[in-house]
């Protein structure tokens, strides 16, 4: 085969030489095709091809489709005012006074039976009188900013009739005279008895 290619090559030589330029160069470059072929082939016979096997990829399983979580909403916080617990069921009384023990105190008697709303002023007493109405007012006379005169006055200017009991350390002749021009209906003097109270509250209300 090596010799067969020596005798091609010393062909194309000798019509390269004696040809014209541009055929010269077609001729050179088939002339090195051969040789390359030539070379590729013999290389190929004698390094033997190790057969080749099949390549084969695994197609990885896809996943089951997952079900989308569900979307909870936070709930949504309202505003809250606050809430005077009152029983329908039960009559409610007014309690206003700047004293916290004497409000808790009677809070504290009265819830068993009664409805109770506590004020801790004058003020508080006649806006609240502005939305109910009590079946029976327990007012405190002195008290800062409006006392409880003013809260009288109050009622009695707007034709509002609410049974009051006062209670006060203010007990001079002129306090009561006063108190009893308005719609009240009993007085008792600081400091007083759990059945005092109680008793004037459930002879009022039943």
């Amino acid at each position: 085969m090596r010799d067969l290619l020596n005798k091609v090559n010393a062909t194309f030589d000798n019509s390269i030489n004696s040809s014209s330029e541009d055929v010269a160069l077609q001729l050179k470059i088939v002339k090195n095709n051969i040789n390359r072929l030539f070379e590729e082939s013999m290389g190929a016979q004698q390094s033997p091809v190790a057969p080749v096997a099949p390549v084969t990829q695994s197609i990885p399983e896809m996943p089951a489709p997952q079900p989308a979580p569900a979307v909870v909403e936070a709930p949504v916080e309202q505003p809250t005012e606050p809430v005077v617990a009152v029983n329908p069921l039960k009559k409610n009384v007014f309690i206003v006074d700047d004293s916290v023990i004497i409000r808790n105190y009677l809070q504290k008697l009265c819830s068993e039976k009664y409805s109770v709303t506590s004020l801790t002023s004058g003020q508080e007493c006649i806006n609240k009188l502005g939305s109910m109405k009590p079946d029976l007012l327990l007012l405190d006379l002195m008290m800062p900013g409006i006392d409880g005169f003013g809260v009288l006055d109050y009622i009695k200017s707007n034709g509002i009739f609410v049974p009051t009991i006062i209670i006060s350390g203010d007990t001079t002749k002129e306090s009561i005279d006063k108190a009893f021009e308005y719609n009240v209906v009993d007085m008792i003097e600081k400091p007083f008895s759990e059945k005092t109270i109680m008793d004037k509250i459930d002879r009022i209300l039943n």
